[in-house]
């Protein structure tokens, strides 16, 4: 449930209502706004007295159940858009981003070359993949600690933010000093024992949606995040699973639409991976970035052709420079659509 303070309570007012909250079984989530303070209650409606006893306190000027799974995660307890800090690199509430790198870590030269590439073109986040969850077993997996060794030595030579896929817990600690954003991949998203262990890393997350996730799947399993203490989450949509082979995945842009009326965490989509095609990269990042997404992760490679994995739709890094040229239009209508919102 919500509670909305009225105007201008005091700290002892605010202290009071959480104390009461707290008595009666919930965990009270604060919010200051300029005029008004919020308290989402976080516990169990069913079994737990109803909050509704608080409503004649002198205080509160409301309190109204959430009927959402999602309740951190929505609109109704933070209306305004949150904003990510990835290393002073910002995404939401106005600010985009554009990440790129390649699929995965292949070798030094490799990374590096997609690095400085991407870095000249003015990328702040690095797509820095050491671990490559895969379908099958004989699919490349990754360097893993060896690709480790890579990101930490690129990183200080680049001083660059990077964003890698934690596989499972075992790998957060792995990552923890070398990645400034942990990526949550489509098959681990309703993964919630990583979820939590994750959230308790103190680093931004980035998560992918689904596969086969519904909207509201996608948004409670950022909600595990949050709840668990990982207030910097991304929401990323990568196209769900389609009967039609045409393109890799289906891209709901109406998910991304409705992720931003539902939630007030940042949304960006992930073209390559809905592709399946470096020719439809463009185009579906277009879509993405008018349809109200915050910013792209876009695969990159020195040598796409001969990439390790997904070598069909990952971008010449050496010419991503023309790519983001080509976005500029849609990248600055969005920005001033993001202001007139504000």
């Amino acid at each position: 449930m919500i509670i909305v303070l009225k105007r201008h309570a005091s700290e002892t007012d605010i202290a009071t209502v959480s104390d009461l909250v707290c008595s009666l079984r919930y965990q009270p989530r604060i919010i200051r706004g300029v005029e008004q303070t919020v308290i989402a209650c976080i516990g169990d409606e069913l079994s737990n007295r109803s909050l509704t006893v608080l409503q004649d306190l002198p205080a509160v000027e409301a309190v109204f159940p959430v009927q959402k799974k999602f309740k951190l995660v929505s609109r109704d307890y933070h209306p305004s858009d949150s904003v990510v800090n990835v290393q002073g690199a910002l995404i939401g509430g106005g600010n985009m981003q554009i990440i790129a790198g390649p699929c995965a870590i292949e070798g030094y030269d490799q990374f590096r070359s997609a690095v400085q590439d991407l870095t000249r073109c003015g990328i702040k986040i690095i797509r820095a993949m050491p671990f490559k969850p895969r379908t099958s077993p004989y699919d490349f997996q990754g360097l893993k600690l060896d690709g480790v060794k890579i990101m930490r030595e690129i990183k200080k030579e680049f001083e660059v933010a990077m964003v890698s896929e934690v596989p499972g817990p075992a790998q957060i600690e792995i990552l923890r000093d070398v990645t400034d954003m942990f990526q949550i991949g489509a098959r681990n998203a309703q993964n919630y024992d990583l979820l939590e262990h994750l959230a308790h890393a103190g680093k931004p997350v980035l998560l992918k949606r689904g596969m086969a996730s519904t909207i509201e799947e996608w948004l409670t399993a950022a909600e595990y995040l949050i709840v668990n203490g990982c207030s910097q989450v991304v929401l990323c949509e990568r196209g769900l699973r389609s009967f039609d082979k045409t393109t890799r995945n289906l891209l709901d842009i109406g998910a991304v639409a409705v992720a931003r009326q539902l939630s007030h965490l940042p949304v960006m989509v992930d073209p390559s991976h809905a592709a399946g095609s470096r020719s439809l990269v463009a185009a579906l990042s277009r879509a993405g970035l008018a349809a109200g997404a915050d910013g792209l992760i876009v695969e990159a490679h020195p040598d796409p052709v001969n990439a390790f994995s997904d070598a069909a739709q990952q971008l010449d890094s050496s010419s991503f420079g023309d790519f983001l040229k080509g976005l500029e239009p849609w990248m600055t209508l969005a920005r001033a659509e993001r202001a007139a919102d504000r």
